[in-house]
């Protein structure tokens, strides 16, 4: 048993895939396959079920689990702790381009796991087309193929004003909006990107009368009884619950939120931090609004 035995082992019950596992190593398939068959030949107990032409982690799988990547953490914080002693760790670098409003959360949830590390943070409003300078980034664009990303939520946008006269009732049709006067943010930003798509499929032209480039202004102007706005469910709650809500039907609007890491290959460092903000974000969607 060797820690490249191990490593492998941890890729292929995290994507459940021999080829994907293969890929995340930088090895051929059949090396892959062969160092899972030596490992469970070895312990004398399989660790996957073979379904199909694919693999399932079985029982003891998961068991042996929960060992390895303890294992593995601490042999990589150990040679971390040795490796530059006397160098300073680099920062953590995150991008936020949606789901401003936790950015609180986010970074007390990275500060709890590493309470010295620096943290920069960048909030581009405007989508930008390169992430790889960035550790983490929280965006609705689709991730590259290349980079390890996961879906955080995928929320329900619904309508909100501080006036109860257009939301009177739960329900509104997306046509009835034409004319009304919508503050939003502006043009290419991402929530603006969904739902100018969501109503230019539907031929429907919205009256955009104020517009900010800024979430924050967005959510005080609507608090403030400014017309009326698009609220996402999980992560613009706190300031839903302000708000006289409805839910656009027949057919809602939702946008997906994705996290994406900036490195090809996890380390311990980003592992960490990857599984907080994802335990962070399903803890959100237990709070989000509904109608």
């Amino acid at each position: 048993m060797n820690l490249a035995q191990l490593q492998g082992f941890v890729y292929t019950a995290q994507t459940g895939s021999i080829t994907q596992a293969a890929r995340q190593a930088h090895i051929s398939q059949p090396a892959m396959t062969k160092m899972i068959q030596e490992l469970e030949k070895e312990l004398d107990v399989p660790l996957f079920d073979r379904v199909g032409r694919g693999i399932q982690i079985n029982d003891a799988g998961r068991l042996f689990l929960n060992y390895v990547e303890s294992g593995l953490d601490q042999i990589e914080e150990g040679v971390e702790a040795i490796a530059k002693p006397t160098t300073t760790k680099r920062p953590i670098r995150l991008l936020v381009e949606v789901a401003s409003a936790l950015i609180p959360d986010i970074i007390r949830t990275i500060n709890e796991i590493y309470p010295s590390a620096s943290i920069q943070l960048t909030q581009r409003i405007t989508a930008v087309n390169e992430t790889r300078e960035f550790d983490f980034t929280i965006s609705t664009r689709i991730p590259r193929p290349d980079r390890r990303s996961v879906p955080l939520l995928n929320e329900e946008i619904l309508l909100g004003s501080a006036g109860p006269k257009l939301t009177a009732h739960p329900f509104i049709d997306p046509a009835e909006l034409a004319g009304q006067p919508i503050v939003s943010l502006g043009y290419h930003t991402p929530l603006r990107n969904t739902l100018d798509q969501y109503f230019e499929t539907r031929g429907i032209d919205l009256n955009y009368q104020y517009e900010s480039d800024d979430p924050d202004s967005i959510r005080a102007m609507l608090a403030a009884g400014i017309g009326i706005g698009f609220i996402p469910s999980v992560t613009w709650a706190a300031t839903g619950k302000q708000l006289h809500l409805a839910r656009i039907t027949p057919d809602p609007p939702f946008r997906t939120i994705y996290l994406t890491e900036g490195q090809a290959k996890e380390d311990v460092r980003t592992r960490k931090v990857a599984n907080a903000l994802v335990a962070l974000f399903v803890d959100a969607r237990t709070r989000a609004l509904t109608i």
